[in-house]
């Protein structure tokens, strides 16, 4: 056997482990659904407070484009 031969069959066995472990893990889908969950409630937070949150931005923006102005004038 050469080497490529070697590396493909070293591949073919990891992926068919992955395989075999994915089918029979025993988590379920449980991690998953907790994922989605915590997207959506942070999707809905932001949806509720949105005007609040854009204000916020409009007036950091503010304050950073002001005192940004400040920098390039001689004193």
């Amino acid at each position: 056997m050469n080497w490529i031969d070697t590396k493909y069959l070293n591949m073919k066995i990891r992926m068919q482990k992955f395989v075999d472990e994915f089918l029979n893990g025993e988590q379920g889908v449980a991690p998953f659904i907790a994922t989605i969950l915590l997207i959506v409630i942070v999707v809905a937070l932001c949806a509720v407070f949105w005007t609040n949150i854009s204000g916020w931005f409009e007036s950091m923006w503010n304050k950073i484009t002001q005192s940004g102005s400040e920098i390039g004038n001689p004193i």
